[in-house]
């Protein structure tokens, strides 16, 4: 089924989705968007990272964020999604192909922002498959997504096709793939020993549930989104009101097991007695990252929606659409705060008269200032913007052209 320009811009006749006056409006700005981000991503290829704002000693900055972003969400997505058609909750089946689609976008997206990062993407395709190395956690990264990527799109295709008992299995399949590629991922940090504020086992744990976090929310906005853009009423469809509950209720449960997590982290690293992990945890607290911890991680991220899900407005579609917007952009932020946080503490021995290491700390232990810093570029920052555009774009295109619409074996009991 081709896809074109004008699919997204022109009605269809056999599928709703994104096909107002509105939408319209709201898909060419993106279009432009997107443009700017994909010649940000040839810049970024061509003339590498002097145009990117890392250094030798900050070497990983919000591109790598915005990638975990991409792909933790395109493995939450499979998880709970596939409480439909593979555990068995009728409610959630409906979602299935969208959810599906819409994990293989992120994650096609978020393989696009890494490339844009790695300065030569080809070669390392080439050499992890020429030359594997099953000692590191990045190889066991690209090849567990790798294999992710294939089971989508079979998945997807089985769903497509109607096919649901292949459609089942595969999506048994995806489902432990999506935890143990997100698994990974955290462990590419967990394992890394040289850098303390990212060692031990929590990564690995608290990506698979900010993964959940973020799934339900996309899906959530999802569901909330289509039916305004295409019920006559402009609000949500009465058929779909269960569903929606069912996933307010998930993002409840999601963002509680995080609010958890980040309590016993704080307490963990303010008090484990590690110079480089206590201070960059002060750092988040009172110090230079005290905004975005704050205001974005906390209150955006976690209080604000959890009153909003759980109060009185939980009975309004758009309150509880926003309160599912909040925890993906506090996810975004966590993430960055995350990869940045990890690197602020310089790892570069003290060295004495006679060439001998005197101490493995920072000089300016105890001095906000002296953490190293680091501020994305524009290139970056348009590839960040872009990216984002792009997922929209190619989501909704894909939404048209493969007709993604639950048949009604798939509608709720």
């Amino acid at each position: 089924m081709a896809l074109s320009l004008s699919a997204l811009f022109h009605p269809h006749p056999l599928s709703r989705a994104f096909s107002t006056v509105s939408t319209h409006r709201f898909l060419k700005p993106l279009l432009v968007v997107a443009a700017i981000g994909i010649g940000a991503i040839f810049t970024s290829l061509v003339r590498g990272h002097h145009v990117m704002g890392t250094t030798s000693e900050v070497p990983w900055g919000v591109l790598i964020a915005t990638y975990i972003f991409f792909v933790a969400s395109a493995s939450g997505l499979c998880i709970v999604s596939s409480l439909g058609h593979v555990w068995g909750f009728k409610l959630f089946e409906p979602l299935a192909k969208k959810a599906t689609f819409l994990a293989l976008v992120m994650l096609v997206v978020g393989f696009v922002v890494i490339a844009s990062e790695l300065e030569s993407p080809f070669k390392l395709a080439l050499y992890a498959v020429i030359s594997p190395n099953p000692t590191s956690p990045i190889w066991w990264m690209g090849a567990l997504y790798g294999v992710y990527l294939v089971l989508l799109v079979v998945e997807l295709y089985f769903l497509i096709t109607e096919n649901h008992h292949r459609a089942k299995l595969a999506g048994t399949v995806s489902f432990f793939a999506a935890i143990a590629a997100q698994s990974n991922l955290g462990s590419v940090f967990g394992l890394t020993h040289g850098r303390p504020a990212w060692y031990g086992a929590f990564p690995p744990l608290q990506f698979i549930v900010l993964a959940m976090v973020s799934g339900t929310a996309l899906l959530l906005l999802l569901v909330y989104l289509e039916d305004v853009f295409t019920s006559p009423g402009r609000e949500l469809r009465a058929e779909n009101a269960k569903m929606y509950e069912g996933l307010r209720k998930l993002l409840v449960l999601f963002l509680g097991v995080s609010a958890f997590f980040t309590v016993w982290k704080t307490i963990t690293f303010v008090n484990g007695g590690h110079a480089h992990v206590s201070e960059v945890m002060l750092a988040s607290l009172t110090g230079p990252l005290f905004v975005s911890f704050w205001v974005f991680e906390i209150l955006l991220g976690l209080v604000v929606p959890l009153v909003l899900l759980v109060g009185r407005k939980r009975e309004s579609a758009r309150a509880v659409a926003f309160a599912a917007f909040l925890p993906l952009l506090g996810i975004f932020v966590t993430r960055f705060n995350f990869v940045l946080s990890g690197q602020m503490m310089s790892l570069r021995p003290i060295v004495g008269s006679a060439g001998q290491t005197m101490i493995y700390q920072p000089p300016f232990k105890g001095n906000a200032a002296g953490f190293l810093p680091y501020t994305p570029s524009i290139v970056e920052v348009l590839i960040v913007f872009g990216a984002l555009a792009l997922a929209v774009l190619v989501y909704a295109g894909g939404q048209r052209a493969l007709r993604l619409e639950p048949s009604p074996e798939g509608a709720p009991s």
